[in-house]
């Protein structure tokens, strides 16, 4: 075996028996929310560790190396503010609400401030958001994998989801954050290693300033209005996230979860600036023939030695699978908590729901392993996903800091918002979340002064 295959046998090897530590021990709550009782700097090491994936990674090096430039960046900064605007508006409040009434989801809070059939608006946002997300991170054990050469993609990404979905399947949240915090560390090659040797090797900095103006802006990959807004709605999709918010539900404090959102958020921000520098790196070392998905890939093959890129190639692994279990946890929980559970009011007697909720977790990374296997293009997936999740954005931060927000206003704003999303996904879906987010909030506007109207009328 070569050493660069080695060492990534290692690390899966490692993942698995950290996220095995304990099986026998896990309670519904540790599977849930690890007990929640995450202290600050775990809860640093997981943030970052699952926002990290593909989608941050893979797919924000291909918009940039597709003619995003260095406007790319631009969105990322979006996403760093909404960061801290989590960590200072909703991120304490959300540890609360989950304390005091036992909640699991984002989707729960929908209906406690809302209404049942809102749970319901939200959960199908939420499932086929997350089914993209998780479709995404699998693909992404693929095209790595193809860069390590020796092992056939497909297979490789059998075994790679396979490990996940195991150690997922038995631990749940509490062996999600072991392997996050040990996952974390070794995603730190990509900055400290890599990314210095892609610069040094191209030029610099300044060689940046060579490559032509409409790239660099963003024109050659979408119009600049899709940035300005991109920046104002796409970011915001961190106040909604039902892995923020499954983060929040875990820390000890409501002040350890705040300090741990934010400074998650500067982590993070520094990986998406490295994910943008990959892209346009590629697009002075690579030829112009490169598939966007492996512009990552290619570059390690062009510059790392044997043992580096297997060190490398790991830690790319890292940020995959360290996506990709949250995701997946995510998906089993809105099945059988919010959907069973609260949807159709199936109670599950406690001694079963931690079977139940292994099973499910199985049943459903399999078939993402088997989807993964046929699709096949990371950045329509990773933004159709974002876009999908922004739908629920006027019915969670009006529902927060609106008395007078109402559960019609919310249901539809959800509902109309997605429905514009999807359709629009089909025409162009880089700009669906554009008319997807003026009919959300205009729906909600809207509906809520009607309603509003009404009972006033009423009532006088």
């Amino acid at each position: 075996m070569s050493i660069d295959l080695f060492i990534i046998a290692l690390f899966f090897l490692v993942v698995f028996l950290i996220g095995i530590l304990d099986r026998k021990k896990v309670t519904i709550d540790d599977y849930w929310v690890n007990s929640r009782r995450t202290n600050k700097w775990v809860l640093v090491a997981t943030i970052a560790s699952t926002f990290l994936g593909v989608g941050s990674l893979l797919s924000n090096a291909g918009i940039a190396y597709s003619g995003g430039g260095l406007a790319i960046i631009f969105i990322m900064a979006s996403f760093f503010i909404y960061f801290l605007v989590f960590a200072r508006f909703f991120a304490p409040k959300i540890k609360e609400f989950g304390d005091a009434h036992n909640a699991y989801t984002v989707l729960d809070y929908l209906e406690h401030r809302y209404d049942k059939k809102t749970r319901v608006a939200g959960l199908i946002v939420n499932l086929i958001a997350y089914g993209l997300w998780l479709a995404l991170q699998i693909l992404g054990f693929g095209i790595f994998v193809s860069a390590v050469g020796g092992l056939d993609p497909a297979l490789a990404t059998l075994i790679g989801g396979a490990i996940v979905v195991a150690y997922t399947t038995i631990g749940g949240l509490r062996a999600d954050i072991r392997t996050d915090v040990f996952q974390f560390l070794v995603m730190l090659f990509l900055i400290l290693i890599f990314l210095p040797v892609v610069i040094q090797e191209n030029g610099g900095l300044a060689a940046i300033t060579a490559l032509p103006q409409n790239f660099l802006a963003g024109g050659q990959f979408a119009p600049w209005y899709v940035y300005i807004l991109a920046f104002i709605f796409l970011g915001a999709t961190n106040l909604v996230t039902s892995d923020t918010w499954q983060r929040a539900y875990a820390g000890d404090t409501p002040k350890n979860v705040r300090w741990a959102m934010s400074v998650a958020g500067i982590i993070v921000f520094l990986f998406l600036i490295a994910g943008s520098l990959f892209g346009i790196y590629g697009k002075i070392a690579l030829p112009a023939d490169i598939s966007a998905n492996n512009v990552i890939p290619e570059l390690l093959k062009l510059y790392l030695s044997p043992a580096l890129f297997g060190l490398v190639l790991a830690g790319f692994f890292a940020a995959i699978m360290s996506s990709a279990d949250t995701i997946l946890l995510i998906l089993s929980m809105t099945l059988i908590h919010d959907l069973w559970q609260k949807t159709l009011g199936k109670p599950i007697a406690p001694e079963k729901l931690l079977t139940v909720s292994r099973w499910t977790t199985l049943i459903l990374g399999a078939l993402a392993v088997a989807i993964a296997v046929i699709v096949f293009n990371v950045i329509h997936l990773a933004i159709e996903a974002v876009s999908f999740v922004a739908a629920l954005l006027p019915a969670v931060v009006f529902g927060f800091y609106w008395k007078k927000a109402t559960a019609a206003a919310a249901f539809w704003s959800i509902i109309l918002g997605f429905l514009t999303i999807l359709g629009f996904s089909f025409v162009d879906p880089v700009q669906a979340f554009i008319p997807g987010m003026i009919v959300a909030f205009f729906a909600f506007f809207v509906i809520n002064y009607l309603v509003n109207r009404s009972r006033y009328g009423t009532t006088s």
